[in-house]
């Protein structure tokens, strides 16, 4: 069987099908320049290749690492947990442990030794004669410093620290380290003590005259509908300033005006304008050098004037979120409490360098120079 094709037509569609083949796989090309080795990576221009793909990586990645100045998990292991020769000099650096230390028999100068029978491999030594007989004293390079009676490396605790300030869950930061559960509840204790006690010295009262104040009550670990076993639960009682970030959490008792008033008067400078809801144990905050404003919830969330409650009801929500949902015993909740606040105040920062500060904060070191 015989088919006859027309030439002339089939020329027309294969020009045709050629044509668009042609436009489907055309790519806009730009003239490639070269770049010379050795050129640092900042200093390259911006140069296209066939693919569209600049040196600078995609959406300009890389110049947005460098304006940021947060520490990435790449710079850690890169320029800290290299090898633990440069650990122990960013450690010193840091001032983390200390750079030299004096014996404690002889007062002189200690050496820092190499050894093999411990973990950091280093120790502090002094070996001396003292009427005519010889000693030697050993001293750890953790003494006094935060690592000091741990069994993890320095290594490991670098990057539990990191790990923590990044938000990441404890259960993933023991199964990337190998720890066992109390471990990991130990060191998150170890953590939030330091945001504890360095909130603790920082602390400053809220507001003066011609500021405002929002102020509440709220229980955390309250039963749901009243249903399930008994829960205890916890009081808190905060407050926060318009206009800020500064603002306070302190967990109460009850919420009696006798508990209430002498928080409020430790935290709250005189004077403040002071905004509420209509609980009764703030009905005597004028009488006690305070404007105050109120907002009666079962009506409304603005009052007339504008006033509302708001941003501390805003942070109740935030502040639930971030608590474990059971497990927590009652003396606990001062520890979450602080580090939540401290993760509240240092928001926009990098957490890691934050907690380092905080750290030398508690722990004074000499640092090197």
């Amino acid at each position: 069987m015989h088919v006859k094709i027309h030439s002339r037509s089939f020329e027309k569609r294969l020009e045709g099908r050629q044509f668009i083949n042609a436009v489907m796989y055309t790519v806009k090309r730009k003239r490639t320049l070269g770049i010379q080795t050795g050129v640092p990576l900042n200093e390259r221009k911006d140069n296209w290749t066939q693919t569209g793909v600049s040196v600078c990586g995609s959406y300009n990645r890389l110049e947005r690492q460098e304006k940021r100045m947060f520490t990435t998990y790449d710079n850690l292991r890169d320029n800290i947990l290299y090898d633990m020769d440069t650990t122990l000099e960013w450690l010193k650096k840091e001032g983390l442990i200390a750079v030299d230390r004096n014996c404690p028999k002889c007062v002189s100068k200690m050496a820092w030794v190499q050894c093999k029978d411990r973990s950091d491999g280093v120790k502090w030594e002094c070996r001396r004669k003292v009427k005519g007989k010889g000693y030697c004293c050993e001293v750890s390079i953790r003494k006094d410093s935060w690592f000091e009676k741990s069994n993890m490396t320095l290594q490991e605790i670098i990057k539990y620290i990191y790990w923590w300030t990044t938000g990441m869950e404890q259960a993933q930061i023991r199964q990337q380290l190998c720890l066992a559960s109390n471990t990991g509840v130990d060191w998150d204790c170890f953590c939030r003590e330091v945001c504890e006690i360095v909130l603790i010295e920082e602390s400053c009262k809220l507001g003066g005259p011609g500021k405002t104040v929002q102020i509440d009550e709220s229980k955390i670990g309250k039963r749901k509908y009243h249903r399930g076993h008994h829960v205890e639960g916890q009081w808190v009682f905060g407050g926060i300033e318009e206009g800020s970030r500064r603002c306070f959490i302190v967990p109460v008792e009850t919420r009696s005006e006798a508990e209430l008033l002498p928080v409020i008067k430790k935290w709250i400078e005189p004077g403040t304008l002071i905004v509420s809801d209509c609980w009764k144990s703030y009905v005597n905050l004028e009488k006690n050098g305070y404007e105050h404003a109120t907002v009666n919830h079962s009506k409304e969330f603005v009052n007339n004037e504008g006033k509302h409650t708001n941003k501390i009801e805003g942070q109740w929500r935030h502040m639930k979120a971030s608590m474990p949902k059971f497990g927590v015993r009652k003396h606990m909740y001062s520890g979450y409490l602080a580090e939540f606040l401290w993760r509240y105040l240092h928001k926009e920062e990098d957490l890691f360098e934050v907690f380092l500060n905080d750290i030398r904060k508690v722990y004074k070191m000499k640092v090197m120079k």
